[in-house]
């Protein structure tokens, strides 16, 4: 009699699974840009092999006996992966109806919510006001040792990274320094959105909370980018909660500006599915639509928008896929970076996209959809490159390359 055709359970698309090694031996950990998983999960040993099979084709008992054909026919206990599913789904590992509920009433939760509170403070830069502020005035005197501020009435971008902030300390440095002297009324982030999963674009509607202060959200700004946009935004706004390629530079633009300017933030999901069907974000129906809203914002405010997109470059090594230790890619992810950079440098958003397609982003350009954008929204804009700098975690051997680049006007 044949068996009844049903589907398995899988692991959630959205996580993020890094190699690592736990206690010397090989494991994955398990990190949720959600938010339903608080802290990150580490599998190994029999746990590693069973995740590698809840692709949402097998079933329990599929499961059961291909880990038995692996070990040569040694038994497995029915039982002991049935508890190991059930521990996994109740973590919110699996993309079950459980997982559904939650992340349902997650998106609810946080969409009544009248702010966006600081994710990452205490964790990754001070949560009391005075460190804070001693913390970024030391940075922004550092980067201003090394160069000059820009011209207010040429400036019309920053690319700054998103990296965490101890680490690129000298970049970030380097990128904020620059805009000294502006005073811009409406600033334009740019971000990457990590966990953004349904929708090129995400918007929100809410005030952001700093140690610093609270920042308004430009709300007719961001209407007229939701009407435009369309189906190319988001439904919710979830994508923001814990995102910190925002955060990080909202904290820097308010130890230069302090209270007087408002924000437009937008995170920037992946474009990566349509790197075969166009050669430009505005190639994407709905793209063009949001981005040239955007580029009207953008004109209609004169010298007193500034755009700013968090982003960083290349990830490689093991814990970004590669089989390769980032030491034996990093010469040519370096190149590869070059000529994006380039490309952004000459406001060449075809020759960006053509880069990234053209290696089928073999070097995980993590600021691509954020760049792309940005090159979209200011055709105008001409680059100058002010820091470029790559980050090495040693026990994963891998590496993230993150710039600072000013844009002016031709």
């Amino acid at each position: 009699m044949p068996r009844e055709n049903r589907a398995g359970p899988a692991v959630r698309s959205d996580l993020e699974i890094v190699p690592t090694v736990y206690d010397g031996e090989e494991a994955f950990l398990i990190r949720d840009g959600l938010g339903l998983i608080e802290k990150p999960i580490v599998v190994q040993r029999e746990a590693l092999a069973v995740l590698g099979l809840l692709d949402g084709s097998r079933t329990a008992l599929d499961i059961e006996a291909e880990l038995v054909r692996r070990r040569g026919g040694e038994l497995i206990g029915a039982s002991l992966i049935e508890e190991l599913l059930e521990s996994l789904d109740a973590t919110h590992v699996l993309d079950t109806p459980r997982f559904r509920r939650a992340r349902r009433k997650l998106i609810e939760e946080y969409g009544r919510a009248p702010v966006r509170e600081a994710f990452l403070a205490g964790q990754s830069y001070p949560a009391e006001e005075k460190a804070l502020r001693d913390y970024l005035r030391g940075v922004l005197a550092d980067g201003a040792k090394a160069g000059s501020p820009a011209d207010p009435e040429r400036t019309l971008a920053l690319a700054a990274p998103h990296i965490e902030l101890q680490t690129g300390n000298r970049v970030f440095g380097r990128a904020y320094a620059s805009l000294r002297g502006l005073s811009p009324d409406i600033i334009v982030l740019l971000g990457t959105g990590h966990s953004l999963q349904d929708g090129h674009y995400s918007l929100t509607d809410k005030d952001f909370q700093t140690p610093l202060g609270r920042v308004r959200t430009d709300q007719a700004c961001i209407a007229a980018l939701r009407d435009a946009g369309g189906p190319t935004v988001a439904p919710s706004d979830i994508a923001h909660r814990r995102e910190h390629s925002l955060e990080f530079q909202i904290l820097f633009l308010q130890e230069l500006f302090g209270r007087r300017f408002s924000i437009v933030p937008v995170l920037c999901g992946s474009f990566h599915a349509e790197l075969g069907r166009a050669a430009r974000p505005s190639d994407i129906p709905g793209v063009d639509a949001f981005t040239g809203a955007l580029r009207e914002i953008v004109r209609e405010g004169g010298g007193r928008v500034l755009c700013v997109a968090g982003i960083d470059f290349s990830h490689i090594g093991p814990k970004f896929g590669h089989r390769d230790d980032a030491a034996a890619l990093l010469a040519a992810a370096s190149r590869h970076d070059g000529a994006l950079i380039e490309a952004a440098r000459r406001g060449d958003v075809a020759g960006l996209w053509a880069l990234t397609r053209k290696n089928g982003d073999r070097y995980n350009f993590c600021g691509f959809s954020a760049l792309a954008t940005l090159l979209e929204v200011l055709p105008e804009a001409r680059g100058t490159v002010m820091a470029y700098d790559f980050w090495r975690e040693e026990p994963t051997r891998s590496a993230v390359s993150y710039a600072a680049i000013l844009f002016e006007r031709a």
